[in-house]
């Protein structure tokens, strides 16, 4: 009897099935946009420019591991002993499987896709002249970042050209162009914005897109970084000649959620826990997914709900407890007590014994700092909140370009071209001078003097983990990376009650001694290190790659 109600079951499926007609069966899925109905309109079109604005939030550029492991390859990050990725990084161990060499490329690519997108359809629809132009120039200044990170972070420069959308498996399939190339694309796409972005918008919610500041900035990146100093420093120049921005009063307006978009900021990178917080605190596309960044869960410590997975390396550490505060500075007059610590200082990282801050609002010396950790990065935390709170995701915009970043590179341009080094001091002692600190004296300085100053002072305190591997782009722009490891793997340090302290062999036990950056030291060759691979991915996709 059973196996009969099957059989009558089975039939009056198939003759259902059979009676169904093909449109019956083809059902459109309503929640699927076909490609057709898009890109229609200027909402589309604007929607389009908002997606490319969100390739930047990515793992791989702003939003996560980019941001944070960047430092450890340079001299101013430091890897906990848990993260392989973070340690492999630090030692020079990467290769073109490494999870930071994978994120950033297809990261990077994402973002010039939907830029490509957005360009492609641009003359498509029905736009007054000003508007499409003014998208152009967004387009294009997008797309130009994040092709000089893929040329200042890959293969020596030479990478994948792609200006519009691929259609066939052949214009997927391509290989790498020269480097010069590539620095032509970035730069015809950052003359366009620098020709026709505004100088400043006028709607509020506008604030967070390129503008003419930021085109002229990453001009003057890309010809400084290929030592075009004269050029680099017309841009620079340009900068600070237009009055547009203006150091803030405070430093630490520059890190945290309550000052963004200030007098300071010339790009940044927004990010939110209100807007959509997602669920795993890394920003993701998609409307399940996350406008809030993953920097605090990795870098914070215990206290603040985070990983301390990286941290400030000993050398920057000690750099910073070397930041003379200048008590004379009116700047100073609300330090309490024997207070030795500069404001930088207090506001860039946590160290135990800065008695004039707080960090998850209780004693910097109430933290842990298990496992030989010296200091812990505050740029960027949410470390003005309660202990209690939800510190493992963080909603404070990542400041790309800030207008002391502009003023140091404008003061190396000056060098580098036979400038007056004395200009080169004031613009630095307008920086330390915010920051609380003794001012250079230009008696005690020359240009070779104040290169040095701007290369292992100035630029690491004020700009530590800062911009998209900015300090590495330093390094090897000054061809320093080799004599900074060999530097720095000789210098030791010791952990003293939570207080670290250069190693003296008169006082301190043997066994205690610290020492960092002696695998990179050793393994460190400019040929194999100073970029990225192209990753696994690329070459295990791309038949056309080596073509």
């Amino acid at each position: 009897m059973k196996r009969n109600k099957l059989l009558i079951l089975l039939i009056a499926t198939l003759t259902v099935l059979c009676s169904c007609s093909y449109d019956q069966l083809n059902i459109e899925n309503p929640n699927n946009l076909p490609l057709d109905n898009f890109w229609s309109s200027e909402e589309d079109i604007q929607k389009g420019l908002i997606a490319t604005y969100a390739a930047l939030q990515l793992d791989g550029l702003f939003g996560g591991a980019s941001s944070t492991q960047h430092p450890v390859r340079s001299d101013t990050g430091r890897p906990n002993n848990w993260n392989a990725n973070a340690q492999g990084l630090s030692r020079l161990a990467f290769n073109e499987n490494s999870d930071i060499v994978k994120k950033r490329w297809r990261d990077c690519y994402i973002g010039v896709f939907r830029a490509n997108q957005v360009l492609a359809n641009l003359y498509t629809i029905d736009l007054s002249e000003q508007t499409r132009t003014q998208i152009e120039a967004e387009a294009r200044f997008l797309r130009g970042f994040f092709y000089y990170s893929l040329y200042r972070g890959y293969n020596g420069g030479s990478v994948i050209i792609h200006t519009t959308p691929p259609q066939s498996s052949e214009d997927f399939y391509k290989s790498p162009s020269p480097a010069n190339e590539v620095f032509n694309l970035i730069k015809s796409d950052l003359e366009f914005a620098y020709t026709n972005l505004p100088q400043q918008y006028e709607n509020s919610q506008d604030l967070g897109r390129a503008t003419w500041g930021a085109a002229t900035a990453m001009l003057g990146k890309l010809h400084i970084n290929a030592r075009n100093y004269d050029l680099a420093k017309m841009k620079f120049k340009e900068i600070l000649d237009s009055n547009l921005y203006s150091l803030t009063a405070n430093i630490g307006d520059n890190f945290d959620e309550e000052h963004e978009m200030n007098s300071e900021s010339i790009f940044e990178v927004a990010f939110s826990t209100e807007f959509s917080q997602g669920t795993s605190g890394s920003a993701a596309d998609g409307p399940l997914g996350s406008e809030a960044t993953s920097r605090a869960r990795t870098l914070a410590p215990d206290e603040g709900g985070g990983y301390r997975t990286i941290m400030p390396s000993y050398y920057m550490t000690m750099l910073f407890k070397k930041d003379t505060m200048d008590i004379t500075n009116p700047i100073n007059s609300n330090r309490t007590g024997a207070a030795n610590y500069s404001i930088r200082t207090s506001m860039s990282i946590a160290i135990a014994d800065d008695d004039n801050t707080t960090i998850y609002q209780i004693p910097s010396d109430s933290l842990r700092y298990n496992n030989n950790e010296a200091s812990y990065l505050k740029k960027f935390q949410n470390w003005t909140l309660l202990r209690e709170s939800d510190q493992s995701i963080s909603g404070i915009n990542e400041r790309v370009i800030r207008l002391a970043d502009v003023m140091l590179l404008y003061a190396e341009c000056l060098l580098q071209t036979g400038g007056a080094y004395t200009e080169a001091l004031d613009l630095i002692n307008e920086i330390r001078y915010r920051a609380g600190v003794v001012l250079l004296e230009p008696a005690d300085y020359d240009n070779s003097s104040t290169m040095e100053h701007i290369m292992w002072t100035e630029r690491p305190l004020e700009l530590m983990f800062e911009g998209h591997d900015t300090r590495w782009e330093d390094l090897t722009r000054w061809d320093k990376v080799q004599e900074q490891y060999d530097r720095l793997a000789l210098k030791s340090y010791v952990l003293v009650s939570k207080n670290l302290y250069e190693f003296d062999p008169a006082i301190h036990n043997e066994d205690k001694k610290l020492i960092e950056f002696e695998s990179a030291a050793t393994s460190y060759q400019s040929a194999i290190h100073n970029y990225f691979p192209i990753p696994s991915t690329e070459q295990n996709s791309n038949p056309g790659l080596f073509n």
